[in-house]
């Protein structure tokens, strides 16, 4: 029986689903960040007033909801951000008073899922609910690029239910709308975009134009795609890429808050690119094997273990463990990485199925931690498909064994299949200091793979710190600063200002025991007067502890920047690190924003929210001026009561939904307008945002978004490779499905929506036979035997190299050390000379074969051998 959640429904004893008429997403993304309108249009086909209308739906983990408004009917209905137990308060009170009224609440067991509800829909009515969300664009490890991605589902999770959960009885009457999207792309500087496609869905791409400004003069820097046939019925998140020159540069943005005083919010970004000799650390992959794996994520996971196992170095430890409802391992404890051990692995993933039951996810990652071999640090490599409830266990967990105690422990999350839980694969990942990637269905990803096990390979970097460098006093204020601060620069560190002040000596006013103007029918909320009065630090960092940075992967870091930090402008930002091979450090300018705005402080404290929803932030490692931590001094239930507090705060201040805080709306009856007639965010669809800011880089200048005046004629930009000569074409996803065939369960589908047909191309195939081919011949210490499925794969006779190279009793002794050194060689030209645009994917183990080579006939004859098979491979 399928399970619906998405969707609009009355609430009671008879759940109705109402029919959805028509559902639009629009999106601006603006360098690295996104906002976008989703806006849902509902009928009510009775003829009566349905007293509450529930609507459950998934957006990305991560974004904030930054307005909510509702129409039902003529009534103009716009949400604010209070506290959860207050906003509920207040809308049973309008429902019970007749008034049309909204309800926005994030579930407390899931980050990614939203509940709204709506009040006295009036019979015939047409309801339209407009969300609108930020959020920061997910760097993609298989394109160098961005990616962001839209759910449209909330795949059925394992573990007790959150909410009322409704059969699929009336699934005819949740559905018959349609999705629209339109996704506008504006780089700053003019830098070009190189490449749009989407993994997950045909769309059509226009190159020099967006939707809101058609007729604006073309430039490479500017694109809008939409989805090619303008609606599509969709089963899986909607995804799209985007590739433009140096998105991975440093940057530092620093915003004024336009209404809260002496208020600025400060971004940093990059994608690093360092290099370290890798460790050789304990590797144990654990893969999800439960029910709701079957199908496509149980084969993408299956073909990613075999590039993770065929990519180990020399030396590693490694082992598997698969679980469901409950865990099994390969082997009790970690094996040396050898022939042996990689063929058992290798025929043991072949065997894997979604056969396991359900998705115990906890008990197996406990266990893999505490089985852990205690002479080297513990890489922890996470597939599924990440479909529990219960998160908060597995991330407290994590917090305790990975960030409070300091060991040597990370943990990387692949999110497998269509539907995956991104609040679960990125709190994991965050946990666990690694970071996560997707793949859906018909994506490529052995990129993705190789970076991850690159990011497990590389040493762990500590005491990742963040200062803040301002300029000269003297300068700025043209010489009207005090004069103890005159031509000094100063730096100051967020570490600094942990130190907090605490008032615990409030005096308590007595409470009377008899007063007429209480209703005694209302119960009272908890409030927070017998609670220590904490002020929050003048520099509020988000997250809190720096996660550690690897290549391949963007890592973003805000400062919340109060009234009691220094008046002065800031300069630059510094980002120091230590690792046993020396400090690391980078200094990054601050482009100061002309104009004022709210997007940073917003991104900053959804952030900041994020990390308290998930045991961690700022809180957890305040001090009194004792030097006791704030958490040990109080714990239990007064601390998680000051967390809670600190929530509400940054929730109400920077009105950001989240656990603690909803939107909450009630007809104003003395106005009546529609939606969008006096939007105060300024994204009307049907004109130019006013989102005031772009990363300028390295020019570093601020630069809002033009509208420039329509041209008469309009030159055609050049194209983007692979495009045509046509600026508007047809962008079909790309080749690779790594999907194997095999019969599937009929799919429990959240939103019931119909299958889209997707063009597939056949570029690449031979490319990735050839590379599936070698791949699958290396042996496990990084050479190629002397085979004739050598020399099929390679388009060589064996004969002819062995005259040539002088390589003799091949036939009698293909193993000899000669033989197999010119077998392993010849691979390495194949794949530098034939494969050169996969170097990503085989990265490893050439470096493996490389040594290999060297090992067995010293640097110099593998020089020279290299050289002498380089003329076979044309």
């Amino acid at each position: 029986m399928q399970i619906l959640i998405c969707g609009l429904s009355s609430v009671g004893n008879h759940n109705k689903y109402l029919p959805l008429v028509d559902i639009k997403a629009h999106t601006e993304i603006l360098a690295l960040n996104s906002r976008t309108k989703l806006t849902q249009t509902f009928i009510n086909p009775s003829n009566d007033t349905i007293p509450e209308l529930q609507y459950t739906f998934p957006l990305y983990d991560g974004v904030s909801v930054v307005s909510f408004n509702c129409q039902i009917g003529d009534r103009l209905i716009k949400g604010q951000v209070k506290e959860r137990f207050q906003a509920r308060t207040e809308f049973n009170d309008a429902v019970g008073q007749g008034k049309a009224a909204v309800l926005l609440e994030q579930l407390p067991d899931a980050s990614d899922v939203f509940t709204s509800s709506v009040g006295n829909a009036p019979p015939g009515s047409t309801i339209l609910v407009e969300i609108t969300f930020i959020g920061e664009l997910k760097h993609d490890a298989e394109i160098d690029g961005t990616r962001f991605t839209i759910p449209t589902k909330i795949m059925p999770r394992y573990g007790q239910y959150p909410v009322e959960l409704y059969t699929g009885v009336h699934v005819q009457k949740a559905t018959g709308g349609s999705l629209q999207v339109t996704v506008d792309i504006i780089m700053p500087d003019q830098k070009p975009i190189q490449q749009i496609q989407s993994p997950s869905h045909p769309i059509a791409v226009s190159i020099g134009t967006t939707s809101i400004a058609p007729n604006a003069t073309p430039t490479m820097s500017k694109a809008s795609a939409t989805l090619s046939l303008g609606r599509a019925e969709l089963d899986k998140d909607f995804v799209i890429h985007v590739l433009a020159k140096d998105t991975g540069d440093p940057s530092a943005i620093l915003e004024t808050h336009p209404s809260i005083p002496n208020q600025r919010a400060l971004m940093t970004t990059l994608v690093p690119r360092f290099q370290l000799p890798p460790e050789k650390p304990e590797i144990i992959f654990v893969c999800d094997r439960s029910g709701s794996m079957q199908g496509t994520a149980i084969s993408l996971a299956r073909s990613a273990l075999n590039v993770f196992l065929k990519s180990l170095p020399v030396g590693v430890k490694f082992n598997i463990c698969s679980f469901g409802s409950n865990y099994s391992f390969l082997w009790d404890k970690s094996q040396i990485y050898s022939q042996n051990t990689l063929d058992q692995a290798i025929n043991y993933v072949k065997k894997m199925r979604a056969n396991m039951g359900g998705t115990e996810m906890f008990p197996c990652i406990k266990a893999t931690v505490e089985k852990r071999s205690q002479d080297m640090p513990l890489e922890i490599m996470l597939l599924t498909d990440g479909e529990i409830w219960n998160q908060d266990q597995l991330f407290s967990y994590l917090n305790k064994e990975v960030m409070e105690s300091k060991m040597p422990i990370r943990v990387f999350t692949l999110g497998v299949g269509n539907g995956v839980s991104h609040a679960l694969i990125e709190g994991v990942a965050k946990a666990g200091n690694g970071f996560s990637q997707a793949v859906g269905e018909g994506e490529k990803m052995d990129k993705k793979v190789v970076r991850m096990l690159k990011g497990a390979l590389s040493p762990q970097i500590t005491n990742y710190t963040l200062e803040v460098k301002y300029g000269d006093a003297t300068e700025e204020n043209s010489g009207k600063a005090n004069e103890d601060d005159e031509g000094f620069e100063m730096v100051e560190r967020v570490t600094d200002s942990l130190e907090v002040k605490l008032n615990i000596t409030k005096e308590k006013k007595p409470i009377s025991l008899f007063e007429k103007s209480i209703d005694l029918d209302k119960t009272p909320s908890d409030g927070d007067e017998d609670l220590p009065q904490l002020a929050p630090p003048k520099l509020l960092q988000a997250p809190h502890v720096i996660p550690p940075l690897y290549a391949f992967n963007r890592t973003t870091v805000y400062l919340l920047m109060g009234p009691g930090s220094n008046p002065r402008t800031p300069k630059s930002v510094i980002l120091r690190g230590e690792s046993w091979r020396g400090p690391l450090e980078l200094e990054i300018p601050i482009q100061v924003l002309d104009t004022p705005g709210e997007t940073i402080h917003q991104m900053a404290a959804r952030k900041a929210i994020a990390e308290l929803e998930q045991g961690r932030g700022w809180i957890t490692q305040a001090k009194d001026d004792k030097d006791t931590l704030i958490k040990v001094k109080f714990g239990g239930a007064v601390f998680e009561r000051l967390v809670e507090k600190e929530a509400v705060r940054l929730g109400i201040q920077y009105q950001i939904s989240n656990k603690w805080c909803s939107f909450v709306g009630v007809e104003d009856t003395s106005q009546n307008r529609a939606v969008g007639s006096n939007n105060s965010t300024g994204w009307n669809i049907s004109s130019p945002p006013a989102y005031n800011y772009v990363i300028s880089a390295p020019s570093l200048r601020s630069q809002a978004s033009p509208q420039a005046p329509p041209s008469q004629s309009q030159p055609d930009p050049k194209s983007i490779p692979g495009s045509g000569s046509s600026r508007s074409r047809q962008w079909s996803e790309p080749s690779g499905s790594y999907a194997e065939e095999e019969d599937e369960d009929e799919e429990m589908t959240m939103c019931h929506f119909a299958e889209v047909s997707i063009n597939t191309s056949s570029s690449g195939v031979a490319s990735e036979h050839h590379l599936k081919g070698l791949l699958a011949l290396q042996t496990f210490e990084g050479s190629w035997k002397w085979e004739s499925a050598l020399f099929s794969c390679l388009g060589l006779k064996p004969d002819e190299v062995a005259k040539q190279l002088a390589v003799k009793d091949t036939k009698n002794n293909a193993s000899s050390s000669r033989a197999t050194a010119v077998a392993t060689a010849l691979a390495i030209k194949f794949f530098e000379k034939k494969l050169a645009s996969e170097k990503d994917i085989w990265d490893l183990v050439v470096q493996k074969a490389r040594l290999w080579i060297e090992e067995h006939m010293g640097a110099a004859q593998a020089v020279d051998l290299l050289n002498r098979v380089d003329e076979l491979i044309k």
